[in-house]
């Protein structure tokens, strides 16, 4: 009986022994996480200071006022080949607070936080009551900071006003005219003979944002943001309010422009059918214009999209 045990053994330790051990297979894991920025943003209006005077000092929550948060692809990756940029905003509500969730990592992103500045008026309150007071510039702000997921970062802002000064009386506020279009490159393929080569060919962007800045509007006389989409064809129109050519103090020069856009390089192939290209990001486009003045027609202004950068 012995002999019979011992053979059995033997052999069981012999099998065990030529059993490969398999490793784990590989998984990948996301190591990144969320930030949640939140804060509050205010802005200063005048009261009263109980002794008959005045004070610029209080504060009124700024509503519908956008925040963003811009985090390059590349410190969220550090060990990767990432580029270009995920941006996450939001506008503050009626009392001024704003919240925004931001994919972040355990050693931590660089972040831009940016606040963006408005017109507005600089209003009076007194027994409860609003008074509407002059135009008035707030300006925003923009900075670096360290985002670490899992730790919320929290960031509150006051606006100061800026008084603008009244309009002179012979101000004459008319009309300029700025059109153009949108495109985007794409690859397509040619045939001569037999010969199949590649060209670029640009094609219209229909219902894209596209965004205005004019250095000084007339009635505000600050900076004073347009924006509208393209029609069906990838073309838009602008009409500026702005003064007349000569008008002292009153440049009028403007910029044109279309933000980054993340999507594909695609081929349109021979049959006009379109064969999809690896994702990246299409660069921002502007084009700077100087004297728009009313009765000017600043026609031809194209924004297209060429230079691409993979993801």
């Amino acid at each position: 009986m012995k002999p019979l045990l011992l053979l059995f053994s033997t052999a069981l330790l012999a099998f065990t022994a030529c059993k490969k051990e398999e490793p784990e297979p590989f998984k990948a894991t996301d190591v990144t996480g969320t930030t949640v920025v939140k804060g509050n943003i205010s802005k200063n209006i005048i009261t009263p200071n109980g002794n008959g005077g005045w004070l610029s000092t209080g504060r009124i929550p700024a509503q519908s006022v956008n925040v963003s948060v811009k985090v390059n692809k590349n410190s969220l990756y550090p060990n990767s080949s990432a580029q270009g940029a995920d941006v996450y905003s939001a506008v503050t509500d009626d009392k001024g607070n704003f919240s925004i969730t931001v994919k972040t990592n355990a050693s931590g992103v660089a972040a831009q936080v940016t606040v963006d500045g408005f017109t507005g008026t600089l209003d009076t309150l007194m027994n409860g009551n609003f008074k509407t007071g002059l135009q008035s510039t707030y300006s925003g702000t923009s900075f670096n900071t360290t985002l670490v997921m899992g730790q919320n970062f929290t960031y509150n802002y006051a606006f100061t006003a800026s008084n603008s000064q009244s309009n002179p009386n012979n101000i004459v506020i008319g009309n300029a005219v700025i059109t153009g279009s949108v495109g985007l490159s794409l690859i397509k393929e040619i045939q001569t003979g037999t010969l199949v080569s590649l060209t670029t060919a640009f094609v219209p962007l229909t219902n894209y944002k596209v965004y205005l800045s004019l250095d000084k509007d007339p009635t505000t006389q600050t900076t004073r943001q347009y924006e509208v989409n393209t029609d069906g064809n990838g073309r838009f129109s602008f009409n500026l309010e702005t003064v007349k050519q000569g008008t002292n103090g009153f440049p009028q020069n403007v910029t044109l422009w279309v933000n980054d856009l993340a999507a594909t390089r695609d081929t349109v192939k021979l049959d006009n059918s379109i064969k999809v290209g690896r994702p990246g990001v299409f660069g921002k486009q502007s084009i700077n214009l100087n004297g728009a003045y009313s009765t000017e027609i600043l026609n031809g202004n194209y924004l297209q999209y060429t230079a691409f950068t993979l993801d």
